[in-house]
């Protein structure tokens, strides 16, 4: 069994990583945005209602999710305000990474579905290049990168270690 960087046995297991979570203020609309801008399929929205525990105490929630049935698997989760399971402006994922063949033709398509360009790098002139950072009304953050900066991304990974 692998080990962690003090010799001990890691809690968690890097390989078992299944999904992103994302809290949302609206399921479904992020359902639909992140369908018309990355093609993912979706579990239809699911519901439980459930005691949780908090620093506050002990609370019956209604909890919607729904799950991506394209690999990598995202869950969003409709918010409850006033619980860990709040939507954050900005602070959600951080992002989620995506390979592209054109920097600046995917840019463009992903402003036109109203995800806001917010940083991009800049070789030649104003168009982005390299890599660009897009960000929703909502708060979720997509990373687009040229996919020729790492044409095999394992091995990339692997000359990093």
């Amino acid at each position: 069994m692998a080990t962690g960087t003090t010799g001990a046995v890691p809690p968690l297991r890097a390989a078992d990583l299944y999904h992103t979570g994302i809290v949302v203020p609206d399921v479904e609309a992020a359902m639909a945005r992140m369908s018309e801008v990355a093609g993912y399929r979706w579990t239809k929205p699911l519901s439980a209602e459930l005691p949780i525990r908090m620093a506050d105490g002990e609370r019956v929630l209604t909890l919607r999710y729904a799950y991506s049935l394209d690999a990598p698997h995202i869950e969003l989760v409709q918010e409850v305000p006033g619980t860990p399971w709040t939507a954050t402006a900005h602070a959600a994922t951080h992002h989620l990474g995506y390979f592209c063949d054109d920097v600046p033709a995917t840019s463009k398509r992903l402003e036109a579905a109203g995800f806001a360009l917010e940083a991009c790098a800049v070789l030649n002139g104003n168009a982005p290049a390299v890599f660009a950072y897009h960000l929703a009304p909502t708060g979720e953050r997509i990373e687009i990168v040229e996919r020729a900066l790492m044409p095999d991304f394992p091995a990339s990974l692997h000359s990093r270690t």
